[in-house]
C-alpha cells in the first residue's frame, strides 16, 4: 500500500512567528505622531524665540526712552536693616570703575550730597593704579572734628553709556565706604529719588 507524502511548507529564513507585524496603517499613525511632535516643538521654539526678542526689544526701547528723557542710570532702592530703626532705604548705586588690569568693574557707591568730594578707602588706590606717595595729600575734617589725610586723584567711571572722569580722594579714615559727593557729580548731574517706584534716577 503506497504511502502518501504530505508536503509541509518551511518558514522563510529569519522568519520569527512571534515578531509583531507593522501594518501600513500603523506606520501612517507613527508618522503622524512624529509630525505632531515636531509641530509642537516648533511652536514652542518659536514662542521662546519670540519672547526673547520681544524682551530684548522692550529693554532696548526702554533704554532709548530713558536716554531721550536724559536718564543715564536707573537703579532700585536698597533696603537695609538698621539697629533701633528697622528697615531703612540706603542710597547705593553700582557704577563701573576703570581698573588698569581688569577694565571696567562694578563698585558700590553711597550717594552723599553732604560730601564735598567723592571718596574711596585708601586700600583701593593700588588696585586702581594709583601710588599714594605720588598723589597730592590734603587734610580733611570729619565727624566730631576728627582729622584724617586724603589723597587726590581722578577716577574714570561709566555713567550709563557715558565715560566720565570725576575728582576723588583716597581717605585714611577707617571703616569708610565708597562715596559719590558733590564735586564733579551732584553739581553736574541730577539725582532723583522716586519713592513711588522705589528707584533712583541719575539724569543729565
Amino acid at each position: 500500500m503506497a504511502t502518501q507524502n504530505h508536503y509541509q511548507p518551511q518558514p522563510a529564513p529569519n522568519y520569527n512567528p512571534y515578531q509583531p507585524k507593522i501594518t501600513q496603517q500603523e506606520e501612517k499613525v507613527n508618522l503622524k505622531t512624529l509630525l505632531k511632535l515636531g509641530y509642537i516643538l516648533g511652536v514652542i521654539s518659536l514662542f521662546v524665540l519670540g519672547a526673547f526678542f520681544l524682551t530684548k526689544k522692550f529693554t532696548s526701547e526702554k533704554e532709548e526712552a530713558n536716554l531721550a528723557e536724559g536718564v543715564l542710570l536707573e537703579t532700585k532702592y536698597q533696603i537695609v536693616l538698621w539697629r533701633d530703626f528697622g528697615e531703612v532705604f540706603e542710597p547705593i548705586v553700582k557704577l563701573p570703575v576703570f581698573y588698569p588690569d581688569k577694565g571696567f568693574q562694578k563698585e558700590e557707591f553711597l550717594l552723599d550730597s553732604g560730601a564735598v568730594v567723592s571718596s574711596l578707602p585708601r586700600e583701593k588706590a593700588a588696585e586702581l593704579g594709583f601710588s599714594l606717595a605720588k598723589l597730592p595729600r590734603s587734610t580733611f575734617s570729619g565727624f566730631g572734628n576728627t582729622t584724617s589725610f586724603a589723597y587726590k586723584a581722578n577716577l574714570k567711571i561709566l555713567l550709563g553709556k557715558q565715560e566720565i572722569t570725576i575728582p576723588v580722594v583716597f581717605t585714611e579714615a577707617t571703616g569708610t565706604k565708597s562715596i559719590l559727593g558733590r564735586s564733579g557729580f551732584f553739581e553736574t548731574y541730577n539725582v532723583y529719588f522716586n519713592s513711588k517706584a522705589n528707584k533712583i534716577e541719575i539724569r543729565q
